[in-house]
């Protein structure tokens, strides 16, 4: 005596059935009785069928076309903190002094100190060389160990002073050397070391 309305995620486009029919993926049905489904709309994605919305695309990810049934994960190197795009554009390039070390990030991460970042959509950071320092986080470039300080290692927040007798005379050093025999220096981070005086000797090295 009746016919009963096709439930929202579902339609049928035909007169005289006995079923209804379940909207594909990257479609949707958003309420009863429908004819037809719908594309769901770029920034947009449905993997179910049978569904009655579509979902939008997390931070981190974007979908640049209609009737899509995943989203796209923006590239290492690259984040978007947006939900809903529609575009790769909305992928941004990490900024210097930060990388994204993984796709579909929503943030970028800040190098830590003793590492720089010169260039933009970078992947990791590098490490301060030896000689070199960087004191603080997202930093875009390394600093040279200033004369009468050095640095062996790489990857490091800060330099070494030059030890009581031996001096470094140059800067971005990363070894210190002894004071020659006939010269001492009682001082550390000293760039120099003094002759002895008349009426004294230094008979060693350092």
């Amino acid at each position: 005596a009746s016919q009963t309305a096709c439930a929202a995620g579902t339609y049928q486009p035909s007169t005289g059935q006995s079923s209804c029919i379940d909207a594909s993926a990257g479609y949707y049905v958003p309420s009863t009785a429908s004819t037809s489904q719908t594309a769901c709309a770029a920034g947009t994605y449905q993997p179910s069928t049978g569904q009655s919305s579509c979902t939008d695309a997390s931070a981190g990810y974007y979908v640049d076309s209609t009737g899509a049934t995943t989203q796209t994960a923006c590239a290492a190197g690259t984040y978007n903190s947006n939900t809903a795009s529609t575009t790769s554009s909305a992928c941004t390039d990490a900024s210097a002094g930060y990388y994204v070390g993984s796709t579909g990030s929503a943030s970028q991460v800040a190098c830590s100190a003793g590492t720089y970042n010169s260039n933009t959509g970078q992947t990791s950071c590098t490490d301060a060389s030896a000689g070199y320092y960087v004191p603080s986080t997202a930093s875009t470039s390394q600093t040279a160990c200033a004369a009468g300080t050095y640095q062996a290692s790489t990857g490091q927040t800060s330099c070494t002073d030059a030890s009581a007798g031996y001096y470094v005379g140059s800067t971005a050093a990363t070894t210190q050397t002894a004071c020659a025999a006939g010269t001492y220096q009682p001082s550390t981070g000293q760039t120099s070391c003094t002759d002895a005086s008349a009426g004294y000797y230094v008979d060693s090295t350092g």
